[in-house]
């Protein structure tokens, strides 16, 4: 089925230098402490790790961010129904490849033992992994958040520079809350970032909004309507030019 054709409105795809204005949302951006990068005792990043897995064995969303372990509320009907569509999509090259989809596995985002949970991680069939209950991030091919109200800021705000420091090449967030609603694919990470760092740290954004049609390069090679990803009808892939 073909899609339809992408308007203008608000579209952004650029090419993103070092020192820029952050895409981040007006109503997110705040002053933030920055994470420290002092090492803990071993002992301590075992204890944060097993405290995760007591947290996601009952069922709750645990990640850990600067030696702290963050618990996040049950996703709602909408943010489910958003990856639940999004696999659809990307179901086909899934067969066809043999990847695999995860939602309950973590990246490491080095130096510190942080772990990231994305709503969806595609990884190749045989992923590297860092533990059993991380991937190492430059063996993934896609990780996605889907905004919610008491993710959004950390997703827009944390999670670039942890997904780009760990390597992840594809960073995608969709967005229900932005008016209107919006999709956006970071990739091209820095490969020597810090805990610390104020760079953009993936070099290329695109910003599609609701209605307009997204291109996922490859190993995708894909576009996808956006208004599939909030509708209750999935166009199928359209194949990239």
């Amino acid at each position: 089925m073909a899609l339809t054709k992408p308007t203008k409105r608000g579209r952004r795809d650029h090419r993103v230098p070092q020192k820029q204005v952050s895409p981040v949302p007006d109503d997110l951006v705040a002053d933030e402490p920055k994470p420290s990068e002092d090492r803990l005792p071993k002992r301590l990043e075992d204890q944060l790790l097993q405290m995760c897995l007591a947290f996601q064995e009952a069922d709750y969303r645990a990640e850990i961010h600067n030696w702290q372990v963050v618990v996040s509320p049950a996703a709602n009907r909408e943010h489910v129904d958003i990856i639940d569509r999004l696999s659809d999509l990307l179901y086909p090259l899934k067969l066809a490849n043999r990847w695999r989809f995860h939602q309950s596995w973590g990246v490491h985002i080095p130096p510190q033992p942080d772990l990231r949970l994305p709503d969806l991680m595609v990884v190749p069939e045989r992923a590297e992994a860092f533990d059993e209950m991380r991937a190492h991030g430059r063996s993934l091919l896609l990780a996605v958040e889907v905004c919610s109200f008491s993710t959004r800021k950390v997703d827009w705000q944390e999670k670039p520079l942890d997904y780009a420091r760990a390597g992840v090449p594809l960073y995608l967030i969709v967005d229900p809350l932005a008016t209107p609603r919006t999709v956006t694919l970071m990739s091209d990470p820095l490969p020597d970032l810090g805990p610390r760092d104020d760079r953009q740290p993936y070099q290329r954004i695109v910003t599609a909004e609701e209605g307009e049609v997204l291109e996922l390069p490859e190993p995708f090679g894909m576009k996808i309507e956006t208004s599939a990803l909030f509708d209750e009808v999935v166009s199928p892939p359209e194949p990239a030019e």
